[in-house]
């Protein structure tokens, strides 16, 4: 008798604990990540049951912007659970009038934009030619604060050709959804030791190393700078180049290795089968150019690949 007194004693009062014996304590601060705050980021219960983990799923808030700050006054905020959900009358609640919440936030800031633009650049130097190359911006965006989470971006040129851009857009994405898109307006510095005019060079002179001197500059804005002086010795000048300019390989003609009318010597080279004879160029010719050539024995046009100065070989 007396055991059966004492269980249903311990049955009454295990069932008034798990109704109403439930405490809530709000916090005077709280920090989330996500878009939403519930009742759980901001307060604690002293139990775990069924009540307490109903009660703290509750969406209390939309969250600040990332990086700030808001205040939720715990009056107004027992009213809205009390006129939206049947809370025993029996919750005891407990803590501050006032809970700061604040969201966490990634903050990017100049530094970081340089970072990410210079990466950029490293990794397309295979693209790009041998010098040393910055990104000058024109000025840059004051810091701005992501959502917490995995941040990527992507880097995309005004032009694809990249030296000759003259702004590099920024495309920042959190968890895979595009959070921020600016645009930095700026010029590409490519400082690389090129060819450069000595002297004013006329149009038709034969370059020699008197008409050059080698001289760090900002190439960017050259479309084929000459880098190795020694690609354009001793070639014809096809324009009038002014004192100081940075010589392009383009400025200057390379001279045929067999000239139209010339006498040149045929060989045909087949497995062990080695045959040599003369012809007449029916056109002028650089290396590893394919062109005509007349046999002189036979009369017959022949295709034939200039492999030096003088010497063809035939095209099987």
């Amino acid at each position: 008798m007396i055991r059966l007194t004492f269980f249903i004693c311990s049955l009454i009062f295990s069932i008034t604990q798990a109704c109403y014996g439930l405490e809530v304590t709000f916090r005077p601060s709280a920090t989330v990540e996500g878009v939403s705050v519930s009742l759980a980021d901001v307060a604690d219960f002293d139990v775990q049951s069924d009540l307490s983990q109903a009660l703290g799923s509750q969406i209390i808030s939309p969250s600040p912007p990332p990086g700030q700050e808001i205040l939720i006054q715990t009056g107004n905020l027992r009213q809205y659970l009390a006129g939206t959900l049947s809370i025993p009358a029996s919750v005891e609640w407990n803590g501050p009038e006032t809970i700061r919440i604040h969201r966490k936030g990634t903050t990017v800031g100049p530094e970081k934009i340089q970072s990410i633009i210079a990466e950029f650049l490293q990794k397309r130097r295979k693209d790009l030619p041998e010098a040393e190359i910055h990104f000058k911006p024109a000025s840059l965006p004051l810091p701005f604060i992501l959502p917490s989470g995995n941040l990527t971006w992507e880097v995309v040129p005004s032009n694809p050709g990249i030296l000759s851009s003259t702004s590099i857009s920024l495309i920042f994405s959190v968890d895979g959804h595009v959070r921020k898109n600016i645009a930095i307006a700026g010029h590409i510095e490519a400082l690389a030791p090129v060819a450069v005019a000595a002297t004013s060079i006329q149009r038709g002179d034969i370059m020699t190393l008197e008409h050059i001197q080698v001289l760090p500059r900002n190439i960017a804005e050259n479309s084929s700078p000459c880098l190795d002086p020694g690609d354009i010795i001793g070639k014809k000048i096809n324009r009038n180049i002014k004192e100081g300019s940075v010589i392009e390989r383009t400025w200057v003609d390379t001279p045929p290795m067999v000239a139209r009318g010339q006498m040149v010597k045929i060989l045909l080279n087949k497995g062990a089968m080695h045959l040599a004879t003369t012809g007449i160029a029916n056109m002028n010719g650089t290396k590893d150019q394919v062109i005509r050539v007349q046999n002189i024995n036979s009369k017959k046009l022949i295709y034939c690949r200039v492999t030096a100065p003088g010497i063809v070989e035939v095209q099987l």
